[in-house]
């Protein structure tokens, strides 16, 4: 039995035939094969891109939490020192109480005049307007401002008037000075 005669080729056609059948074979599989798995390493690839870029954010981000860590525990001791500076409201007794020592210490005529009325309050803490009024000598009175500056509690001085008064019975010029300033109570 005989199979389809095919005519015979030359060795040239051959060899042109044979060469486009393997293109042919070589194109499909780089359109079929190749060119999807081309396209998911693509994909793959901008997903480790994205997961790098991601990294590299939460690496900055972890180490600026590091290097804020660190710098509150530096100033942790200071903290403390940052609560003093408010009166308690609690103890306002105790605040005049401590004003009349210095002045009493000093030398020093005083009276004292907190106005809570007036007071505007802040994140968790109020300021409130002091005025003292006192008299006496000018060096008793420069050591009374001295005292009042080195206390732990913040006063800040907003007014400052002076005044010369009648002298005393060591024919000594007393002054008057009115110091209005505002504290901060927690």
């Amino acid at each position: 039995m005989k199979l389809i005669n095919l005519p015979k080729f030359s060795l040239r056609k051959k060899i042109i035939i044979n060469f486009s059948v393997l293109l042919i074979v070589i194109m499909s599989l780089a359109f079929f094969i190749v060119m999807p798995a081309m396209g998911k390493i693509q994909k793959i690839n901008n997903e480790i891109e994205m997961q790098r870029v991601y990294t590299e954010k939460k690496y900055v981000e972890t180490q600026k939490l590091k290097q804020l860590s660190n710098n509150l525990n530096q100033i942790k001791p200071e903290l403390n020192k940052l609560d003093q500076i408010f009166i308690d409201a609690n103890s306002e007794l105790e605040f005049i109480i401590t004003l009349e020592k210095i002045a009493l210490a000093n030398k020093i005529d005083q009276k004292i005049n907190i106005n809570n009325n007036q007071s505007t309050k802040n994140n968790g803490y109020k300021k409130v307007s002091l005025q003292l009024l006192t008299q006496g000598s000018f060096i008793n009175q420069l050591n009374y401002l001295l005292a009042i500056e080195s206390l732990n509690s913040y006063i800040n001085v907003t007014s400052v008037e002076i005044s010369s008064t009648k002298a005393n019975a060591k024919n000594e010029t007393l002054l008057s000075l009115l110091l209005i300033a505002d504290t901060y109570w927690k």
